[in-house]
């Protein structure tokens, strides 16, 4: 199979967070890809601001991202090819609740990134182990909203109960959880991505070892789970690679003949 495009996940897959870094092997089988004339894409929960943080868009030249799970696709240079933001009814029922249990959260839009609240202990336990920095503090004024990361424990989530009528909800990590549009997935915007570029999902390859990277790995014509990939991951992927570090992006795509 002559492959076309490669959808990658930031954090366990791209990013590791032992070493802080891109693993080597990772950057050398990227950039091969890319002189065969393969398009190399992230496919994250983060927004483009926010993956921008780990430092990967420095030592890998990416042509598209799909981001907040699928939300929001753009090009290199920030343009929107699809958009689909939260529903604000949605918003305001989960910052009802955010504000009653005394929680905190984040929000995501095109191009910038705020906090809800002063930064506290639950925020710092969202993003300290992905490297995020927590953002400035600003006031939501009713703009598109493409991702909320909302910061409580597990006990706090039949409270949101009702809200999953508008929204959907995934683990953040360790702790905490990313929320966005219902119905919508990574593959929800591979799928406008590949439709964009006229690039049958048989001839797309995507990685991942989370979460919410279990309907990309089973959408494309190769998904492929990191040898740390969560059961979930690996059930959904039609081959399982070595660890992060352990070269398992090189790897695979050694195995399969891509480079």
């Amino acid at each position: 199979m002559e492959y076309k495009i490669i959808f990658l996940d930031v954090d366990g897959t791209l990013y590791s967070h032992s070493t802080k870094s891109v693993p080597t092997s990772t950057i050398e089988a990227l950039k091969m890809c890319k002189e065969k004339g393969i398009k190399i894409c992230i496919a994250s929960g983060r927004s483009k601001l926010v993956t921008g943080f780990t430092g990967i868009l420095d030592v890998i030249e990416f042509d598209y991202f799909v981001t907040t799970n699928g939300n929001l696709v753009v090009d290199k240079d920030n343009n929107i090819i699809y958009s689909n933001p939260m529903d604000k009814e949605g918003i305001d029922k989960v910052l009802s609740l955010v504000d009653k249990y005394d929680l905190n959260a984040t929000f995501m839009t095109h191009d910038d990134f705020y906090l809800y609240k002063e930064e506290d202990k639950r925020a710092h336990l969202g993003f300290d182990p992905l490297s995020i920095p927590l953002p400035m503090v600003k006031e939501y004024k009713k703009e598109n909203i493409y991702q909320i990361n909302l910061f409580c424990e597990d006990e706090f989530m039949p409270y949101f109960e009702e809200t999953k009528k508008y929204l959907a909800y995934s683990r953040l990590a360790h702790y905490g959880y990313d929320i966005y549009t219902l119905n919508h997935s990574k593959a929800t915007g591979i799928e406008k991505l590949i439709e964009y570029l006229n690039i049958s999902k048989d001839k797309a390859i995507a990685f991942g070892d989370g979460h919410n990277d279990a309907e990309m790995v089973k959408y494309v014509g190769l998904g492929i789970a990191m040898g740390n990939a969560i059961e979930k991951v690996k059930v959904a992927s039609d081959y399982i690679t070595s660890d992060i570090d352990d070269n398992g992006i090189y790897n695979a795509l050694k195995h399969f003949g891509v480079i």
